[in-house]
């Protein structure tokens, strides 16, 4: 069926999106080693052309890992018996699932393998601070991986609308957590406080999310924003 409005078309994406992710363990698993590649990539203070090869690669993959879910759907909805081409349809598609993880490990392994990085690793490094958008960058998508997860394994509502984690509530927090990280104006830290909390009892009014369901979303922007920024914070005192 056509989609008729541009919420229509993000509706059925991240259907199929929840789809995917019901059907095939490996693309959760695959959202959290992204998310990890990523603030790797902003603590080990990778440069914005790295940055975006760790994007590209990890993209690839989970792309590839879509496309190959889809053809077997499609070829599912044809035939549930065995029979020679089916069967060669989805080994295609999982040979490009294959091909894509091969190139990303390679994209990858260029990436972190490398002289520089390992001086890094090793506290030698003399690479400047990440810049603020690559670490906010590496804090979102975690917090959007964890708020997926979370509705994928709470068995309620949908990827939009509802769940055990409120993605507003996360993302709210988050960046409150990035504020503080900002600056140290007590003020304006008071102001992204309540601004998180009034978003995150609209939620609650307008009965999308319980309390509960809040709480969680705040707790996990709040973990992942003080774990990301707090490391950071170590490295760049401890580089200089």
């Amino acid at each position: 069926m056509k989609s008729r409005t541009l919420y229509d078309s993000f509706a059925n994406s991240t259907e199929g999106l929840a789809y995917a992710l019901h059907r095939d363990w490996h693309l959760p698993f695959l959202l959290v080693l992204g998310s990890v590649f990523l603030v790797a990539a902003a603590v080990l203070r990778l440069t914005g052309t790295e940055i975006l090869l760790v994007c590209v690669a990890v993209s690839l993959v989970v792309l590839a890992e879509l496309f190959n879910s889809a053809i077997e759907a499609a070829v599912d909805l044809v035939t549930r018996d065995f029979h020679p081409l089916a069967k060669a349809a989805k080994d295609v598609a999982s040979a490009g699932v294959l091909v894509a993880v091969t190139l990303g490990l390679i994209i990858l392994g260029g990436v972190f393998i490398n002289a520089q990085t390992l001086d890094t690793l090793e506290g030698l490094g003399g690479r400047p601070a990440p810049h603020y958008l690559v670490v906010a960058l590496g804090g979102l998508v975690t917090v959007v991986v964890a708020v997926i997860l979370g509705k994928l394994w709470g068995g309620r509502g949908t990827l939009i609308r509802g769940g055990l984690v409120s993605a507003h509530s996360a993302l709210a927090f988050f960046c409150f957590v990035s504020v503080c990280y900002l600056t140290t104006n007590a003020v304006v830290w008071a102001l992204a406080l309540v601004l998180a909390l009034l978003v995150a009892q609209s939620r609650v009014d307008a009965g999308i999310h319980t309390r509960r369901e809040v709480v969680i979303g705040a707790v996990v922007a709040l973990v992942v924003g003080v774990a990301l920024y707090g490391t950071l914070a170590m490295r760049m005192g401890g580089g200089g």
